[in-house]
């Protein structure tokens, strides 16, 4: 059972509890019957301001909604070779290193960019926490604010992720770098759904 399915389970759970109808719901929330219904069966998305109305409604904490089953104990090892491969864009390839991510408080992700021609625009972006970036392999060109720097393998840079920024490889080889953020972006989702591949950091992210 992925997170999304939990979630709303549990949600059903409490409305039924509380002698709540589906319709009921839908008035003291202001969503409909028929996306309330959809998403406790676990088949549609629900971004987390949605979310925090119906756990008011209910009159639960948003923190009981997002509980998470336990932890699986026990070393688990991610294979070079199990790593699942997200195409966040054409250029960019991102491998999340954790089995377990949504029950962490930080985030490891490897990323492979593709060479990206420097007449393209960049745009930057800003996110809550902090950010840690490791070259591994090849350069590429780091963006902070109005601030412009290369980076080599082995080079690395921690930022506060409030600021705009944002990385890319200007050269003709491709590049790997090893990023972590806190808080993990999986536990403050705008939209909570299966796989949570898409969140974090960049316009992926």
């Amino acid at each position: 059972m992925d997170l999304a399915q939990s979630i709303g389970q549990r949600i059903k759970a409490i409305r039924n509890s509380r002698d709540l109808t589906l319709k009921q719901l839908s008035e003291m929330t202001g969503l409909s019957s028929g996306f309330l219904s959809q998403f406790e069966r676990g088949m549609t998305n629900i971004a987390i301001d949605s979310l925090n109305q119906i756990a008011v409604a209910l009159g639960v904490p948003l923190e009981g909604l997002l509980k998470l089953p336990p932890r699986e104990q026990g070393i688990e090892v991610i294979r070079s070779y199990q790593r699942d491969a997200t195409f966040v864009s054409p250029q960019i390839i991102q491998y999340i290193l954790s089995s377990q991510p949504e029950h962490f408080t930080f985030l490891p992700r490897l990323y492979k960019l593709l060479p990206l021609p420097e007449h393209q625009p960049i745009e930057l972006y800003s996110h809550e926490g902090q950010e840690f970036l490791y070259v591994l392999e090849g350069s590429i060109t780091f963006y902070l604010e109005d601030e412009t720097t290369i980076l080599y393998a082995g080079d690395s840079v921690q930022i506060d992720s409030t600021v705009r920024h944002n990385w890319t490889n200007h050269t003709s080889l491709p590049a790997t770098l090893l990023t972590i953020n806190s808080p993990n972006p999986y536990l403050y989702l705008e939209e909570i759904h299966g796989g949570l591949n898409n969140t974090g950091d960049r316009e992926d992210s």
